[in-house]
């Protein structure tokens, strides 16, 4: 359909209004897909933290912030429709018209500050349509920023929160996206960083696209990229949105999804493990989640626990609960002693496996075919890393477990994490799963880099790296690292340094080679903590080099040492510690 005098005139004035980062390649849509490689885009590092959703009030979130700073950990914190509104359904004006609810949100602009203070990006929940009794709509019908029906009229997109009549954004014409961002900049300039996209991202069927193009999978692809490209300009470069799991073309250039409303029980658990199972496509998304203890209803501790065990084994993890259908929100501190406990304990355990969990996600990016960080099998199991490097995680979903069968991938053998156990592949060992282990499994021959404890991404820096190796035969990893912000990566701004792992002539090395490339922040030395598992005989001697490292003979000695070697005799573990420069390589051998 042919806009009129008065869409120029839109585009001049808001051209002039707002000031929207996008790359040389960037078209009218905010298309910033010219300069990928056409892999799985990455997402802001911080994605693959630990994030939070509500819809509480002013009040609520700063509370919630300080209680996850004192006593937990996180990344970021969004509010979902209730930002708008704290009537769900008796405002429908408010849906959406761009403006926090100042009866529960009297300062925006210091709440969402303060969370930037504390190392929290801040969101809001969207969809793609505006009611008409929002102040803005009228403006929208007169300048056809809408999707219209042949006659020019505004197609009603309907909704939920008591809705009438609405009208979806047009995100095919240039005008809108354009007027859509300019809304959306008040919230930027705040601090916004995130968007939460509701729907299933389709357009009215009655309607007729701007551009001609009426193709559902077309406008939702639209529909992500828009919020997506916004929301990478307010992080330096990377946007992170989540949508529904409806596929559009080329929909993993838009990090990422999540699994849509579960239901807090078993068979809830096993449902959004199917639908994430399904992912992992370039018309959907190698970042996802699922809203953790379920959507509707409220989990046992049981089941919260035993699904945020699963969830700190997908590529993100967040925690949301209903408005309406759930009493508890899904912040640790609303169950019991035990289930915080384990809270604390698998969240951290994400946060330390962070070098090996990035440098996957970078890996799916650098290099054809895509070899996604996170993969299934079926849809029972999932594992993280690919090659000779895999950690395998079946997740626990019936009450009262306490034993599983899992069956073993061939070709290997596996190693239980928990006990060191060597198990067969191809195998289907049955094993315990106490309330606080999930099954885990670690590849024969893996070489697994994990970072210090933190609350939130980068808080430090990834050194001391400790390198969790499980010898067999030769094998390597190569670690991937780079600013976790810009889009330089893109560009060849990252740094790769390969692990070899060899006990094939009886006696176990590791070769450490120096990092090749650069990029912003880049560490110039690192302190490595080699974790060599299996080894059942106390080597006589360690040497790196070629010069024999000090032995010491307790635990405690060995963590205030600068370097040395420890050997633990109990899980059969030789300790190594030193520290070298970035640039250089090095060997560490047993005798």
């Amino acid at each position: 359909m042919h806009r009129t005098a008065s869409y120029l005139l839109l585009l001049c004035l808001l051209s002039s209004a707002i000031s929207f980062g996008q790359t040389a390649s960037a078209d009218s849509s905010g298309d910033r897909r010219g300069s990928f490689n056409g892999n799985p885009k990455l997402p802001p590092k911080w994605a693959l933290g630990v994030l939070f959703g509500s819809y509480h009030d002013q009040a609520g979130v700063l509370s919630d912030m300080n209680q996850l700073r004192a006593n937990y950990s996180g990344d970021l914190y969004w509010i979902d429709s209730s930002w708008l509104s704290a009537s769900y359904r008796g405002q429908p004006q408010n849906y959406i018209c761009f403006q926090f609810d100042p009866s529960q949100f009297s300062d925006p602009a210091t709440m969402i500050s303060t969370l930037r203070q504390n190392h929290f990006g801040f969101g809001v929940w969207e969809w793609p349509w505006m009611d008409q009794g929002c102040s803005y709509f009228n403006y929208g019908v007169s300048n056809q920023l809408f999707v219209d029906n042949t006659n020019g009229q505004v197609v009603n997109a309907g909704g939920w929160h008591g809705n009438k009549f609405t009208g979806a954004f047009d995100y095919t014409n240039p005008g809108t996206v354009s007027w859509w961002q300019s809304l959306n900049q008040p919230l930027v300039d705040m601090g916004l960083s995130f968007f939460k996209l509701d729907t299933g991202g389709g357009y009215p069927r009655a309607g007729v696209l701007d551009d001609g193009d009426n193709d559902q999978g077309h406008y939702r692809s639209l529909y992500h990229g828009t919020a997506w490209n916004m929301s990478a300009s307010a992080n330096g470069g990377r946007g992170f949105i989540l949508t529904h799991t409806q596929g559009s073309p080329g929909n993993d250039q838009t990090p990422g999804m999540w699994t849509g409303d579960s239901t807090a029980s078993w068979p809830g658990l096993q449902v959004e493990m199917r639908i994430a199972s399904k992912l992992n496509t370039t018309s959907t998304a190698a970042y996802w989640c699922g809203d953790t203890g379920g959507y509707h209803n409220d989990p046992t501790d049981e089941l919260y626990i035993r699904w945020l065990e699963y969830t700190s084994f997908t590529p993100c993890q967040e925690f949301f609960g209903s408005k309406t259908t759930s009493k508890k929100t899904r912040f640790p501190w609303d169950y019991g002693t035990q289930a915080q406990q384990i809270f604390t304990s698998y969240t951290q355990l994400r946060y330390r496996l962070l070098p090996f969990r990035y440098s996957n996600a970078q890996r799916a990016y650098q290099e054809k075919p895509v070899k996604y960080p996170v993969w299934w099998i079926g849809s029972t199991q999932l594992v993280n890393g690919t090659g000779s490097s895999e950690m395998l995680v079946q997740p626990v979903t019936s009450s009262g477990t306490t034993k599983v069968a899992v069956r073993l991938p061939s070709g290997s053998n596996w190693v239980d994490y928990w006990t060191g156990k060597v198990y067969k592949g191809g195998s289907s060992p049955v094993v315990p799963s106490p309330i606080d282990e999930e099954p885990i499994f670690i590849k024969a021959g893996s070489i697994i880099p994990m970072g210090p404890a933190m609350q939130w991404v980068d808080q430090v820096p990834a050194t001391p790296l400790t390198l969790d190796i499980y010898p067999a035969g030769r094998t390597s990893y190569t670690l991937y690292e780079d600013d976790g912000v810009t889009d330089q990566y893109a560009a060849g701004a990252f740094s790769k340094t390969q692990f070899i792992s060899n006990n094939a002539g009886g006696h176990e090395s590791l070769a450490i080679a120096a990092a090749v490339g650069s990029y912003q922040g880049q560490l110039t030395s690192r302190e490595y903590i080699l974790k060599l598992n299996l080894q059942k005989v106390r080597p006589t001697s360690v040497t790196r080099d070629g010069t024999r490292e000090t032995e010491y003979f307790s635990w405690t000695d060995f963590q205030n040492a600068q370097e040395g070697w420890y050997y633990d005799s109990t899980p059969k573990i030789v300790w190594v510690k030193f520290t070298i420069s970035t640039s250089t390589a090095s060997k560490v051998s047993l005798h």
